[in-house]
């Protein structure tokens, strides 16, 4: 999938940021949309290998996106897909994208995104800069200013959005041969729900499907322990650089004990 630069265009009607973090009674965070493009945990570009590499007798591989927020992640993993594949890329658009507030979708599905500093100079290093059109408004959030953009076309296509809560995704998909993305939202999940999702995904899963977390899962959730609990096995291939910052907030999902199994942010299934 080869993108070419294209004229700015301005969907309507305007929506406002709703990036934000919501706490229960206790001060624990339940829920938290800030995200940006290129997350430091990951080695993007080993992973966009990886998946060339393992999924290479494959005609289409479907990857689902699960808790993508306002869409940073699902684009970064596509650019870096474009960049580092070339045509061969192809075969993994759309990235199938959903989070649980319809609001952050329905923003997310008019091309809506707004973006830092950081983000656009990463942007601009990946030569992808024409692929987002910078609008007039600014908002500032945790006293960073975020500039508003939308996608263009094609970039935008290659990732679609939808509705949907990861729990029951996991319940009820289907994710043979396929790669299901859930990071840094395992811990605004209950223990309980998280070794549900954890069973759901073994039992609805093969040998060729993985499972990508985040560095905060490991800090703040048993995603980890419950995946490999169910037979996932965690894959060591210079992909998980450890690089983000331990947030101090707390969730609702995290454990109180120390982490059983070694962590991982990227499992196969294994033999139980």
């Amino acid at each position: 999938m080869i993108i070419s630069p294209i004229a700015c265009s301005y969907p309507n009607p305007v929506f406002q940021s709703i990036r934000s973090r919501t706490y229960d009674e206790l001060g624990r965070v339940l829920n938290c949309n800030y995200t940006n493009f290129n997350r430091e945990d990951m080695n993007w570009k080993n992973l966009a290998k990886f998946l060339d590499k393992r999924f290479q007798d494959q005609k289409r591989v479907r990857i689902n996106f699960a808790g993508c927020s306002d869409g940073s992640e699902p684009y970064t993993l596509a650019i870096y897909l474009i960049k580092t594949l070339g045509n061969k890329s192809a075969k993994f658009f759309p990235i199938e994208a959903s989070d649980i507030s319809p609001d952050m979708v329905e923003a997310a599905k008019s091309g809506v995104i707004f973006l830092h500093d950081r983000d656009l100079k990463f942007i601009k290093e990946m030569g992808m800069s024409y692929s987002f059109c910078r609008d007039s408004e600014v908002k500032i959030m945790r006293d960073i200013p975020f500039y508003k953009h939308y996608v263009n076309e094609p970039l935008r296509s290659s990732v679609t959005f939808s509705v949907s809560d990861v729990r029951k995704m996991a319940e009820e998909g289907d994710f043979s041969n396929r790669v299901f993305v859930f990071r840094n939202g395992w811990t605004f999940n209950s223990l309980e729900d998280q070794n549900s999702i954890s069973k759901n995904l073994y039992k609805n899963s093969n040998e060729k499907t993985l499972v990508i977390i985040g560095q905060s899962d490991l800090f703040k959730s048993a995603a980890s322990d419950y995946l490999q609990m169910y037979g996932f096995r965690g894959l060591d291939n210079g992909i998980f650089t450890g690089a983000e910052t331990n947030y101090p907030s707390v969730s609702i999902g995290q454990p109180s004990w120390k982490p059983i199994y070694p962590q991982y942010i990227l499992f196969k299934k294994g033999i139980r």
